[in-house]
């Protein structure tokens, strides 16, 4: 088990900077924790979630490099920022990226509370979720069974039936949100997103979420509710 001065002494640095490393942070509370690495201010982090991962925080080239010189054996990683990856990757290829727009909400920000009312998601939706899931090659039922019972969900039903939902994902971003063809634009992904907010607000967490920069609808949404954009960030495999 990795000594938890080690990770208190990360988590030090990295709260100096909780916005930008909101990730890093949620991913060390929420997952198995196999190894950090830390050179001066940059931290790395080795966890499992559906996959190994690696998490690094740093803003210095030559801390990243002094980081990375024995990763030769990490495969998957989470919220790279884009001067990182020739770091990172060395001489390797890439064989799959999934690269996204981060976006918070400020603390002062409020948000009107919506016409419907979202509850807590159920270990019985799992199936549903993912067949309805535009992302299934990033998914696996068993990491959406351990987002409901380990992060922050919020669903929506009419008669009984999912029709729109939301999970914080292994790093505590928003993400899953999907409503049904038929019951769009209508008001429930605000009302799944409102209640989402205010879970991480009482755990007191930065509310964020990553959205491809295709995702024009998502974007809309997010940024209509006032959420600020902050960075460019990756997640990719070599």
């Amino acid at each position: 088990m990795i000594n938890r001065d080690i990770v208190n002494r990360a988590l030090s640095i990295l709260e100096e900077d909780k916005l930008r490393n909101s990730s890093i942070i949620n991913f060390i509370d929420n997952n198995k924790i196999n190894d950090i690495s830390i050179f001066n201010n940059s931290v790395l982090v080795r966890g499992v979630s559906d996959r190994e991962w690696v998490y690094i925080s740093s803003v210095d080239k030559e801390e990243l490099k002094t980081l990375c010189k024995s990763n030769d054996s990490d495969k998957n990683f989470g919220v790279i920022e884009n001067w990182m990856i020739p770091i990172i990757i060395k001489e390797n290829i890439i064989k799959w990226k999934l690269t996204a727009i981060k976006l918070y909400l400020p603390d002062d920000i409020s948000i009107d509370k919506p016409e419907y009312n979202a509850v807590p998601l159920l270990l019985d939706d799992v199936d549903f979720i993912f067949k309805n899931s535009t992302y299934k090659d990033y998914l696996t039922n068993d990491y959406i069974s351990d987002r409901i019972r380990k992060g922050v969900s919020a669903g929506v039903y009419k008669s009984g039936k999912l029709i729109a939902w939301a999970i914080t994902h292994d790093d505590g971003a928003m993400g899953f949100l999907n409503v049904l063809e038929e019951y769009r634009r209508k008001g429930y992904a605000q009302a799944v997103s409102y209640s989402m907010i205010n879970q991480l607000r009482i755990k007191r967490k930065i509310p964020f979420v990553h959205i491809e920069e295709s995702n024009i609808k998502s974007m809309k949404l997010t940024l209509k509710m006032g959420f600020l954009k902050d960075r460019i960030i990756n997640w990719f495999g070599v």
